[in-house]
């Protein structure tokens, strides 16, 4: 299951991204600069816990993703929800990753052609958004994931790719007004517009623009906070050498899938196409 995931990855954001197509022909997208088994039994603490529980919840979800392995995805979920109980109140960072832990099982459910599935976790994502977005306005980062995750919705609901379209645009917009030089939201956009064909505004070279600009602020950004968002910074370089591919430069493509991998060893989609590069 695993490797299938991975192998079908542009087919499933080609099918997502492709129905954002609308957006595109509107706006030009470059321009915008279940609670489940859940375990209580560790709710007392401090601060310093709650940043451990965090990281710990982190790691597994990163576990998830790298393996693409649906248990862990489910685990790192709840013990995101375990951080927000012992909060013990809505702190927006944790509500965030709730919703990030939500994002990867979408993704995991649709390369298995799971719709319920995926509708179900993009409901929970949504919803967990909107907290965090009520909570902590300036929170630009919010804003981008809630637009990109509404490509999964116009995937899901191709009907309403017009409205869809234009409010993913709007939250794109607004998570670079406040957050410009967030790498994630970057990623997030140079994501998109790899999967988007260059008649509706993307392409390979769309996308370099956005995942280098990324890349480049991944290098810079130092997250101390254990709450705050870190992830990305392999999916920069790894999406970089699948932009490189694309435009058949295979040599700037194994460079960027090694710096990939000098991030995190264990990131899948990396090993996998540098793996069929070095075949090749």
């Amino acid at each position: 299951m695993k490797n299938n995931v991975i192998r079908h990855f542009p087919r499933i954001f080609g099918r997502i991204f492709l129905a954002l197509f609308v957006l595109f022909l509107i706006f030009s997208f470059a321009a915008a600069s279940s609670l489940g088994n859940i375990s209580t039994s560790s709710q007392a603490g401090g601060n310093a816990s709650l940043g451990q529980s965090v990281q710990e919840a982190k790691a597994k979800l990163q576990a998830g993703i790298n393996t693409w392995d649906l248990e862990l995805l489910k685990t790192a979920r709840n013990q995101f929800i375990n951080c927000l109980l012992k909060a013990k109140t809505e702190n927006a960072s944790i509500l965030y990753h709730i919703a990030l832990a939500d994002y990867r099982l979408i993704t995991l459910h649709l390369s298995l052609s799971d719709n319920p599935e995926a509708e179900k976790s993009l409901i929970e994502a949504q919803k967990y958004l909107e907290k965090a977005m009520a909570v902590d306005p300036s929170f630009g980062e919010a804003d981008a994931l809630y637009g990109y995750l509404l490509g999964f919705e116009i995937a899901l609901h191709p009907e309403k790719a017009m409205s869809l379209g234009m409010s993913s645009f709007g939250y794109f917009s607004k998570g670079f007004e406040k957050d410009p030089e967030n790498p994630r939201i970057h990623l997030l956009k140079g994501i998109s517009l790899f999967y988007t064909p260059e008649a509706y505004g993307g392409g390979a070279d769309k996308a370099m623009a956005s995942l280098s600009q990324a890349s480049g602020l991944f290098e810079k950004d130092v997250v101390k906070d254990p709450l705050k968002p870190s992830w990305g910074k392999e999916e920069a370089y790894t999406y970089l050498g699948l932009a490189y591919k694309q435009k058949k430069d295979f040599g700037k493509a194994k460079e960027m899938l090694k710096k990939a991998l000098e991030v995190n060893p264990e990131f899948g989609l990396a090993k996998k196409e540098l793996s069929g590069l070095e075949k090749s």
